[in-house]
């Protein structure tokens, strides 16, 4: 029995192309049904590429549009922005996979950044000590969202719906309706918010890429090779693709789901500091909408809607593409409702997209 194919370091984040490989070398496979597979594995192959080509299509309109989309003070506000949302898509890219959402990302986001400007400006709390509270507390947040999703069985929209609304009555109570400011120096200062190098730019001046960049691309690494190389990762995809299979073959499908809601709100945490050290400031509206951009970014990133497919290159190419949609209508002279609009039409289009993708890679399957 050969054995089967290995990602290669480019794609490690496309879990679906290994499991095509492996049938595809299945010794009872029929001709129809390996044509099939392989035109099924080319387009979860190209599926990335695709996605990358639309994000440096955007990229160009907008720069040829916007006469300061290009400048380094915008790409660099863009940047952190998306580095932000890419960090939480991360952890939406888990939940989503197992088949569950998490709407309340927006909501936990600026409750924990609340928590931690208190800590720190009100009660003088050392701000490592504040960081690691803060974090922890973001895993208690999803701890909590997935038992009572998995233990009640409550819809987990329902759940993180309510939850929503809970945790921005608690930022505004927990700051007492008031910003609260650290003290803007150190080394924690440095690794959360501070420039890491700059890149001298046309028509002179220079790029700075502040460390949120660098959190990000850690992020995406990171739980790229957990979600594509580890048990772990393969019993998310179980678990979304097939549940009751997953139950069957021993997969323990509920603490998944629930280490998975861990996972995006702990995730929420870390960003909750990454903006606490750029911005120096912790406002009870922190994270307004902030939950549409990250579900927008793991969708155009092609995680399904139903479940047991997506990547986390996908989710971060797709956070990098909401990033550059906002910030180009903006510079075209529109609101940032629009850019709001935009993001929620993308999200009906590639949804909608994707059931008939679905659909049609059904009767596919049951016409060969």
């Amino acid at each position: 029995m050969t054995s089967p194919t290995k990602l290669s370091p480019d794609s490690f984040d496309d879990a679906d192309e290994v499991v095509t490989g492996v049938l595809a070398q299945g010794p009872t496979t029929t001709h129809t049904e390996r044509r099939w597979i392989v035109f099924r594995r080319r387009i979860l192959v190209s599926r990335h590429l695709s996605l990358t080509l639309v994000g440096v299509l955007i990229f160009v309109f907008f720069a040829l549009t916007t006469n300061t989309f290009l400048t380094p003070t915008n790409l660099d506000n863009m940047l952190r922005n998306v580095a932000r949302t890419g960090i939480v898509a991360v952890g939406m890219t888990f939940v989503m996979i197992t088949g569950e959402i998490d709407i309340s990302v927006g909501s936990v986001f600026g409750f924990l950044t609340v928590v931690l400007g208190v800590l720190v400006a009100r009660n003088h709390v050392d701000i490592w000590l504040a960081s690691l509270i803060t974090v922890m507390l973001g895993g208690l947040v999803g701890l909590v969202n997935g038992l009572i999703r998995t233990k009640l069985g409550i819809p987990s929209f329902i759940v993180t719906l309510a939850m929503l609304s809970a945790y921005r009555s608690l930022a505004i109570t927990v700051s007492n309706q008031q910003p609260w400011n650290g003290p803007g120096t150190g080394f924690f200062y440095d690794i959360t918010g501070g420039k890491l190098f700059a890149i001298p730019w046309i028509g002179g001046g220079s790029l700075e890429i502040h460390a949120q960049v660098m959190w990000m691309v850690i992020a995406g690494i990171l739980f790229g090779i957990i979600l594509s190389r580890t048990k772990f990762g393969y019993h998310v995809y179980a678990t979304g693709g097939n549940l009751e299979a997953a139950n069957q073959s021993g997969i323990r499908t509920d603490r998944i789901k629930v280490l998975c809601f861990v996972l995006v709100s702990g995730l929420c945490g870390v960003i909750a500091l990454l903006l606490f050290g750029d911005l120096n400031i912790a406002a009870p509206i922190t994270g307004t909408g902030f939950e549409l951009s990250a579900i927008a970014a793991v969708i155009v990133g092609g995680v399904s809607l139903t479940g047991g497919r997506g990547s986390i290159y996908g989710a971060v190419i797709g956070a990098v593409i909401i990033g550059m949609i906002t910030s180009g209508l903006v510079l075209l002279g529109l609101s940032q409702q629009y850019g709001d609009v935009a993001t929620g039409l993308l999200i009906v289009v590639i949804g909608t997209l994707d059931l008939l993708v679905q659909r049609a890679a059904s009767r596919s399957l049951r016409l060969s």
